[in-house]
């Protein structure tokens, strides 16, 4: 079984070292009721130029990505889609995320009954002081259903989507837009 949700910045997240046992600090999930608020006011913080979030990634038996793995979350779902895009293209997808240069990949492995993905996040040492941390997020991989992989995703991108065309600056969304299109049309 594949999760993926979407959180938004709450509170302004100054390093990457901020204490992922309190999340609910930092993070509100685009399903709360106050996240347009949240997003909103974070919109207007920063002059409308970046929103900070995260795509949470889960299987039933691994967290491919987590709240260590935020960024501008605009561009993270338009790297995600755009990630997408080529794997329906050609059976692999690759994107390097904005900020925090963490390549995430997804690469198509043909079996019966049905085609599965390795899904792939493998992070950059540099933002991690402590090496034991490192080691601990380095990199992280799952296999999963094709069909569910792609389903999901969709949805997820829709309700985000779907969110951003609630909130003030809206820049972003003819991008978001256009590459679910194309997603969708092959």
């Amino acid at each position: 079984m594949l999760n993926i949700t979407t959180y938004i910045e709450k509170k302004t997240i100054d390093s990457f070292y901020f204490s992922q046992d309190n999340i609910e600090d930092y993070f509100i999930s685009l399903k709360d009721s106050l996240s347009i608020q949240v997003a909103n006011r974070q919109l207007n913080k920063h002059k409308g130029h970046k929103l900070d979030g995260v795509v949470n990634i889960k299987t039933s038996d691994t967290t491919i990505t987590n709240f260590m793995d935020w960024d501008d979350i605009d561009l993270m779902w338009i790297g995600v889609l755009e990630m997408t895009l080529e794997y329906k293209k050609t059976g692999f997808g690759e994107h390097i995320m904005a900020m925090n240069s963490h390549e995430w990949s997804v690469k198509r492995i043909i079996t019966k009954p049905e085609n599965k993905i390795l899904f792939r996040v493998k992070r950059n040492p540099l933002i991690f002081e402590d090496t034991n941390l490192y080691e601990a997020y380095k990199e992280t991989k799952n296999i999963v259903v094709e069909e569910e992989f792609l389903s999901e995703i969709l949805k997820a991108a829709n309700e985000f989507i779907s969110f951003r065309e609630k909130l003030l600056k809206i820049d972003s969304l003819g991008r978001l837009k256009a590459v679910m299109s194309e997603i969708q049309s092959y």
